[in-house]
């Protein structure tokens, strides 16, 4: 069964106006492909190749170059496809559930699935499910190193840095089922994706890939000696199947989806059909995601190529687990963006405390204006002030004149109203701060105490004290000498 009018998948991620680069240097093609992230969707926006058969490494860095400018990609995140036929890929069964554990068991196994040292490798795997309750199925994934670095090298000589390394495969599988809503069918599905002088064979299970495999069969050979290679192309997907089986994953796929490469294969679909026994349906991949025109025109003009293994990882940037990039290269990417943490947040704290310098001193000097223009303002005022000022401690002094004026009369007559008539006053005294003295003799010490008291009640006197009373003979008589000493009430106040 072909689908040809499929409704266009859009997968949101919520990145958000970002750019996505995905770039396949694994066969004599390159190719790119170039993704979009908007706020409520994604869009194809453009894909390359070139021809690298022959060229050197600098070669082809300076045709990854090319290609980049000719896209006019902004700020991108970079990544890189592995496709299977790069991929050693074991099922294995490993006796824990966590995933730590389950890495370094792998870690120490690993040796035992390739004949490569363990230095040699780049591992990791996909956690396929768990059964007898403490052991979890695996798809192992082993690549030489060698391979990802000889990538990074050359995308490195292009000024590329590379965030992900995809397997193709798992990135697939995932866009296959979201496409085809195969996430609630009770059965795996296989896909084979046909590229040009490869076929990715792949067994997907709720959005994972539990099997794969690569068949050295592709475009180019079933269109040169079509009748030679569909029958052995059908009999390599027979074998991969029974593969499959024998390796008791999961249940059997119910159905074939065939994508990639497939311009002038329609028989293709017929000849799987009848040596599988099995639906195969034909899945046309640029009709089933947002494109622009000029992104589908560039695809098609490359009849042999098929960009999906380059354009899924964009879909599934996400979500996939798998990323295959060399521990040693892991760890320098790391440094460097913790060296770029360190130098984002200097910067950062120099800008606050530019910020609070600056606020600071605008603050300084908004109030340096606001006083200048105070006083230019009432500059003019303060001379006025000033007379007035003057007048006004002029007319405060002439008013204490005035109500001090003839108040020593008026003591003296107070002094003559309340002293006793047995009382002989030898001095009187006071200044200007209104310190009255007096001192005298009296017959007897009660009548000393009974003028202090007087004073007391007088409104020309207060703080009345007495600072001496001393007894002595006159004559036949006892007198006693005094001295009292107070203040004017309104002198002082």
């Amino acid at each position: 069964m072909r689908i040809k009018n499929m409704r266009i998948f859009n997968l949101f991620s919520g990145m958000g106006n970002r750019e996505l680069v995905g770039i396949d240097l694994s066969t004599n093609n390159l190719k790119i492909a170039h993704l979009k992230i908007y706020p409520n969707r994604k869009e194809l926006a453009g894909v390359l190749n070139r021809n690298l058969n022959g060229l050197s490494d600098d070669d082809i860095s300076k045709n990854v170059q090319t290609c980049i400018k000719e896209l006019k990609i902004k700020n991108p995140i970079f990544l890189i496809t592995i496709p299977s036929h790069l991929v050693i890929s074991k099922n294995i069964e490993v006796p824990s559930t966590n995933d730590r554990e389950i890495r370094e068991i792998i870690n120490l196994q690993a040796g035992r699935h390739t004949p490569y040292s363990r230095e040699e490798i780049i591992i990791d795997y996909i956690a396929i499910g768990t059964y007898k309750q403490n052991y979890t199925k695996i798809l192992l994934l082993i690549v030489t190193n060698s391979v990802i670095k000889r990538q990074f090298a050359i995308l490195e000589k292009a000024g590329i840095r590379i965030d992900r390394v995809f397997l193709a495969q798992e990135a697939m599988a995932y866009l296959t089922t979201k496409i085809f809503k195969l996430d609630s069918v009770p059965s795996p599905v296989s896909i084979m994706h046909v590229d040009e002088s490869y076929t990715d064979f792949t067994i997907v299970f709720k959005a994972k890939a539990i099997f794969i495999r690569s068949i050295p069969i592709g475009r180019q050979h079933l269109i040169a000696e079509a009748e030679k290679f569909q029958t052995k192309f059908a009999g390599e997907i027979k074998k991969s199947l029974e593969a499959y089986q024998a390796e008791n994953i999961e249940k059997n796929p119910n159905m074939l989806i065939l994508t990639g490469a497939l311009e002038g294969l329609g028989v293709l679909e017929t000849v799987l059909n009848e040596a599988v026994h099995l639906p195969v349906r034909v899945m046309p991949y640029l009709n089933n995601i947002s494109s622009t025109d000029k992104a589908v025109s560039a695809a098609q003009t490359a009849k042999n190529l098929s960009f999906l293994n380059v354009i899924a990882p964009l879909w599934a940037y996400s979500e996939s687990k798998v990323n295959l990039i060399p521990e040693e290269i892991r760890l320098k990417m790391a440094l460097r963006d913790r060296s770029r943490d360190l130098v984002s947040s200097a910067i950062l704290f120099l800008v606050i405390l530019v910020l609070i310098f600056l606020t600071l001193l605008s603050n300084i000097y908004f109030k340096s204006a606001y006083l200048r223009n105070l006083n230019a303002k009432y500059q003019s005022l303060a001379k006025d002030a000033k007379i007035l000022e003057d007048d006004s401690q002029k007319n405060s002094f002439i008013r204490n004149y005035l109500a001090s004026r003839g108040i020593s009369l008026k003591v003296l007559t107070e002094l003559h109203i309340i002293a006793p008539v047995y009382l002989e006053l030898n001095d009187i005294r006071f200044d200007k701060e209104g310190k009255f003295t007096i001192r005298g003799t009296a017959e007897s010490m009660s009548t000393v105490f009974s003028l202090v008291d007087a004073m007391e009640k007088s409104k020309y006197f207060k703080e009345v004290k007495t600072k001496y009373t001393t007894r002595r003979q006159e004559g036949k008589r006892d007198v006693t000498d005094f001295e009292i000493n107070s203040l004017l009430r309104k002198v002082a106040d």
